[in-house]
């Protein structure tokens, strides 16, 4: 069930990333830029830098490259 779970957030990501986001994030309508986003979440307390560096690893991983393509 947990697997059904993550491709579900997976496909929403993917059709509508903003929405996905907002739905965790308080994150203000106007900002469309990642890195102004990023330094909200960070600014606000709603991430920590540890958070923003998994994340980055992450997104350098083969294996989850191919789920976004």
């Amino acid at each position: 069930m947990l697997n059904a779970n993550i491709l579900q957030m997976i496909t929403q990501f993917k059709s509508n990333p903003m929405q996905a986001l907002m739905q965790r994030y308080n994150i203000p309508q106007n900002m469309s830029n990642p890195q102004e986003i990023v330094q909200h979440l960070l600014n606000t307390g709603q991430v920590t830098q540890q958070q923003v560096n998994g994340a980055m690893q992450l997104k350098n991983n083969p294996d989850l490259k191919n789920l976004f393509k």
